[in-house]
C-alpha cells in the first residue's frame, strides 16, 4: 500500500505549478485542524476558489493537487506542461492552473499552481480525498505539526522563537524541483560513509524508504526489501523505523514511523527545522 501510494503522489507532484508569492506575517499563530484519514495519514478541510474539500496532507507531495472530479466543480484554467520524475524514475507529465486560493476555515493559505491527481484504487474500503496539500500552500510560511494534538499551526515570529527554544535543530534543506514549481523539505541523516538526504513524507503512512545504493551505508542489506533503521539525526532525535529498501533515485524518505514521534516546526522561508518532544 505504501510503495504505490507514494509513488502515485510523488508522479502526480510533478505535474502542477507557480511561483511563490510573498506572504504577509500572521499576528497571531493560526491552527489548522488535522483530521485522522486511514491509520496513520491526516487530512485538511480546505475550500479551494470557495469549493469545500477533504485534502491529504503529504509534507512529500511537492505541489497541491485536485482530483479530477472535484476540480471539476473548480472554475480554473489549466495550460502548459510541467515535467518532472517521481521518486522511483517515473515520468510525469501535465498541466497547472495557477493563483489557487486555498482556505482552512479562516486561515488563507499560500496561494497556490495545482495539477491532477487520480486516486482510484488507493484507499479501497474508505472515501478517497478530494486531492493533495503539501507544503507549496506553506511556502514562506513556518509552520508546526503537532500529531498528537493533531494540529498544525502557522506561526509568528514572537511564537516561532518561543516554539523553537527548546527543541533540537535539525539539518534541512528546501528543495524547488518541477521546474522550481515544487517544494520538499529533506533532512540530512548521517551515516559512517558522510550524510544522506531524506525527504520529510507524511504521506508514507506505514514506512520510510531507503535507496539500494545507500543500504549499506546505514547497515542495511541491500537484498532485503523490509527491515529496520536505527540512526541519530542529532543527539536527541533518532529515527527507529520499519524501512523498505528499493531502487530510487533519491537517497529515501521518513515517513510517518518517525514523523509522528515529534512535534516538528519548519520555517519554509528561511529554511530550517526543528525537532521536539510532546
Amino acid at each position: 500500500m505504501f510503495s504505490r501510494l507514494s509513488a502515485a503522489l510523488l508522479s502526480a507532484s510533478l505535474l502542477a505549478g507557480g511561483i511563490p508569492a510573498i506572504q504577509p506575517t500572521v499576528e497571531t499563530p493560526q491552527v489548522i485542524r488535522l483530521e485522522r484519514f486511514r491509520k496513520a495519514l491526516w487530512k485538511v478541510h480546505l475550500t479551494v476558489n470557495g469549493v469545500p474539500g477533504d485534502f491529504l496532507f503529504d509534507t512529500g507531495g511537492g505541489v497541491t493537487l485536485l482530483s479530477k472530479e472535484f476540480a471539476s466543480k473548480v472554475e480554473c484554467t489549466y495550460w502548459g506542461r510541467n515535467t518532472g520524475y517521481n521518486m522511483f524514475g517515473k515520468r510525469g507529465d501535465g498541466p497547472h492552473c495557477d493563483g489557487v486560493q486555498l482556505m482552512a476555515g479562516d486561515v488563507a493559505l499560500t496561494p497556490v499552481s495545482v495539477g491532477h491527481i487520480d486516486f482510484a484504487g488507493m484507499f479501497p474500503g474508505d472515501k478517497a480525498p478530494d486531492g493533495l496539500l503539501s507544503l507549496d500552500a506553506f511556502d514562506g510560511k513556518a509552520i508546526t505539526i503537532d500529531q498528537s494534538a493533531g494540529t498544525l499551526t502557522i506561526e509568528t515570529p514572537s511564537s516561532l522563537a518561543e516554539r523553537v527554544a527548546s527543541m533540537k535543530e535539525l539539518p534541512m534543506r528546501l528543495v524547488r524541483d518541477c521546474s522550481a514549481r515544487c517544494l520538499n523539505a529533506f533532512v540530512a541523516v548521517p551515516t559512517p560513509k558522510g550524510r544522506t538526504w531524506l525527504i520529510l513524507d507524511s504521506g508514507a503512512g506505514g514506512v520510510s524508504l531507503i535507496a539500494r545504493d545507500y543500504a549499506d551505508a546505514f547497515g542495511l542489506d541491500s537484498a532485503v526489501k523490509q527491515q529496520r533503521l536505527r540512526v541519530d539525526i542529532v543527539p536527541g532525535v533518532s529515527v527507529d523505523s520499519p524501512v523498505i529498501v528499493a531502487d530510487m533515485i533519491m537517497d529515501g524518505n521518513l515517513g510517518q514511523p518517525f514523523m509522528s514521534q515529534y512535534v516538528l516546526t519548519m520555517d519554509l522561508g528561511r529554511g530550517r527545522l526543528w525537532a521536539g518532544g510532546r
